[in-house]
């Protein structure tokens, strides 16, 4: 074999190298970017005895915090999730499980909080609804903690306490 015909067996091979590295991938072995759909999730831990008169448990939360009973409205109420089964001991939650109301787009959510009816019906009457858990601010515990969920991103550890015992400071409009 001459040194021609040995060159000529050389250019296929050396333009196909040269082809996929200039059009490969240029993250070597990286995984694929997975684009996550914007909200955010915890845990749900409940403490204590569970009312015998509730009927209804939602995780429900707003846009805008609760400042009135005016406040605690369609336009505000951003999610409610779907019922939480009486006796539950802990629970973990996302906002992008299927929804009763609901999919949490990125903003910031001011109210985030466990609530519990005696009615059947769900309604928007804010004496029908009774808070029992909250998620806090951690700087001034006892006050409404909120989240701001950036675009295509799940933010974790959303936590709630629900101590039967101990419940929350009422936001107005409902019973005390």
């Amino acid at each position: 074999m001459n040194i021609l015909n040995f060159k000529k067996y050389l250019i296929f091979p050396t333009i196909l190298l040269i082809t996929v590295n200039f059009t490969g991938c240029d993250k070597g072995i990286a995984p694929l970017e997975i684009n996550e759909k914007p909200g955010f999730s915890g845990k749900i831990t409940f403490f204590g005895n569970w009312p015998i008169d509730v009927t209804r448990t939602h995780l429900v939360i707003f846009k805008k915090p609760l400042n009135s009973a005016a406040d605690f409205n369609a336009d505000n109420l951003a999610f409610v999730s779907k019922e939480i089964p009486k006796g539950t001991s802990s629970l973990d939650y996302s906002t992008l499980d299927e929804p009763l109301i609901g999919k949490i787009p990125a903003g910031t959510y001011n109210y985030i909080a466990v609530a519990q009816s005696k009615t059947i019906l769900l309604s928007l009457n804010r004496i029908d609804w009774n808070v029992v858990g909250l998620f806090q601010n951690n700087s001034n515990p006892g006050t409404p903690g909120s989240v701001t969920v950036p675009e295509s991103e799940l933010i974790r550890g959303v936590d709630i306490e629900v101590d039967f015992s101990n419940p929350p400071v009422q936001p107005p409009g409902g019973l005390q």
